[in-house]
């Protein structure tokens, strides 16, 4: 029986919630203005976990699989820091997930919050699959059936282009509210949908909000998105929540 292991990354705790303030007592963020940044990016990071990662023999002998979700601090200075399992499988695949994440010695480009770099929570899913058996899994998932809004798939949504055209499309068609700029207010809205299983976006929603001018135009903006690359889990396409920054920002 052959085994491989699946690195599924991105922003996976960041999904469905907002930034919490800088006044709490551990001054850990989950949503910054810039997110923590691995050196090469997220296929950088895929690659070294991959490199690192060895499936248990235990594990491997009573056919055990699944996905890890490993919860970490990138610290002010780009390391690593309290890694600890968010949701485990086995103790074995657990304690293997958790090695590797604390053996990656690369220096991350740190998180920041208002140009200060802050301490920022970061979740990494790795999962232990056997060739053969396909087992059931759980997932992380609101609702039950056809309806089922999952946080995380196997394969997450992807806009036509990627990260970076979805970036340029939001910027090309944003239009600054007029009274904001008579106000000066800026701020960066986190605009939450969901990507439907045919791509579409729906529920659009304010996650965290500026000022209702602001507000108002980002949730537009989501609202009119191209239909996306959907989700997919098993091989099918499913419901997946997902979060966007925009940034208003004045000359």
């Amino acid at each position: 029986m052959r085994n491989f292991v699946l690195i599924i990354l991105g922003l996976v705790l960041t999904l469905n919630v907002v930034a919490q303030d800088k006044s709490t007592k551990s001054d850990v963020f989950v949503i910054v203005d810039d997110m923590p940044e691995y050196p090469g990016g997220q296929e950088a990071l895929r690659n070294d976990i991959a490199s690192l990662v060895k499936y248990p023999l235990q594990a491997k002998e009573n056919g055990i699989q699944g996905k890890v979700y490993v919860t970490f601090v990138v610290n002010k200075e780009g390391d690593i820091e309290g890694a600890k399992i968010a949701r485990g499988v086995d103790p074995s695949l657990d304690k293997e997930a958790l090695r590797v994440m604390n053996e990656l010695n690369k220096t991350w480009k740190p998180g920041k919050q208002d140009g200060s770099p802050v301490k920022v929570s970061y979740t990494v899913p790795i999962k232990f699959a056997l060739d053969g058996d396909e087992k059931k899994e759980s997932n992380m998932k609101s609702g039950e059936g056809a309806d089922a809004v999952f946080f995380i798939v196997e394969d997450m949504p992807e806009f036509p282009g990627g990260d970076e055209a979805l970036r340029k499309y939001i910027a090309n068609a944003l239009s600054y509210p007029e009274i904001a700029q008579e106000k000066k207010i800026q701020g960066k809205v986190y605009v939450s949908f969901v990507v439907e299983k045919n791509g579409s976006v729906g529920d659009a929603k304010i996650a965290r909000g500026v000022d209702p001018s602001l507000d108002k135009e980002a949730l537009r903006v989501v609202k009119n998105l191209p239909t996306w690359k959907p989700g997919k889990q098993r091989g099918e396409p499913v419901r997946v929540s997902y979060t966007v920054p925009i940034n208003f920002a004045l000359n």
